[in-house]
């Protein structure tokens, strides 16, 4: 008997062959009269009479239950195996998750020091006050984010949510969430969006923390300039219409010239106070996500960060003409 849940999906294959006069395959399980289930794949077609009424349908039967078990171990294993090394890198990141939360418990606490002293003074400006309340919120809500990303990059099971993004959607809510941050710093973030950036499926949180961690090294980076100076540009762009890709630019020293991608590498920053970790994770986050991301000095000045995330099943765009 044809498993339960895979008798519609077959009865599907052959209404469609019957209907095209074509033919049809189908790979399901078999449930056997001893309980054991063994994985086929049928193939045939549909022959008519000279009339073109449906005589009968021929076909064969192919037991795959061997190589769908040899698959299904080979899966795992690797499964295994990322799960490893991410919890590997794990160990590595444990220091990485206080510099990760550093800042917005840092802006958290600087705004509720500043609420406080209003309403000592007795001055309230209710406005003022609203705005530092709002910030405390929003960055309560990126260190929920940071611990949630974290922990959904080192978790084994598949419960991680995924959906289709627009990324330029994403990136303004970023931009939202860092917004004290650049008004602080005395700095311009700049966006040039393409409009017909295709779609991709990513999940939400940790796309964001890719985002949050690129922008606030920008941030950094440009920090020692004249505030007339200090800008960064978040780009986007759709490649071919089979991928998306988002950079981000600063006018600051630069990479390393002679290894500019060394950046990705555990434990190397060119910080003073760093340790070389966000950039790992930003790392295993894109790649976990079927992408890629690299790094680059701009012609002029300054260093450009890219990542490229394929784009969702579905929603390629054609190249233009």
């Amino acid at each position: 008997r044809v498993h339960p849940d895979e008798r519609a999906a077959l009865h599907a294959a052959f209404d469609r062959a019957c209907a095209s006069h074509g033919i049809f395959e189908s790979e399901h399980r078999l449930v056997l009269p001893y309980g054991k289930t063994r994985w086929v794949i049928v193939r045939g077609r549909c022959l008519e009479d000279e009339h073109g009424s449906l005589l009968e349908l021929i076909g064969v039967t192919i037991d795959v239950s061997a190589q769908k078990q040899s698959g299904l171990q080979l899966q795992i294993q690797r499964e295994e195996l990322a799960h490893l090394n991410r919890v590997a890198l794990m160990g590595e990141m444990t220091a990485s998750v206080a510099h990760e939360l550093n800042q917005p418990l840092t802006a958290i606490a600087n705004n509720a020091s500043a609420a406080r002293r209003f309403l000592e003074r007795g001055n309230i400006d209710p406005v003022l006050l609203q705005q530092l309340l709002q910030d405390m919120v929003a960055d309560s809500q990126r260190a929920g984010e940071v611990i949630r990303g974290i922990r959904a990059l080192v978790r084994k099971d598949k419960s991680v949510v995924r959906s289709v993004l627009n990324l330029n959607a994403v990136i303004a809510d970023t931009l939202r969430l860092v917004s004290s941050d650049v008004l602080l710093r005395e700095s311009v973030v700049t966006t040039e969006m393409d409009h017909n950036l295709p779609q991709v499926e990513a999940a939400p949180v940790q796309i964001q923390q890719v985002l949050l961690n690129l922008i606030m090294n920008a941030l950094d980076a440009v920090e020692a300039l004249p505030p007339a100076e200090r800008r960064i540009i978040v780009t986007t762009r759709s490649l071919s219409g089979d991928s998306a890709e988002v950079s981000v630019r600063d006018f600051g020293a630069g990479l390393p010239k002679d290894r500019p991608q060394k950046v990705f590498d555990h434990f190397f920053s060119t910080k003073q106070t760093g340790m070389g970790m966000g950039l790992t994770i930003v790392r295993s986050i894109i790649e976990m996500h079927g992408g890629t991301i690299s790094a680059e000095n701009a012609p002029d000045r300054g260093a450009r960060f890219f990542f490229r995330l394929p784009a969702a099943r579905g929603d390629s765009k054609s190249k233009a003409a």
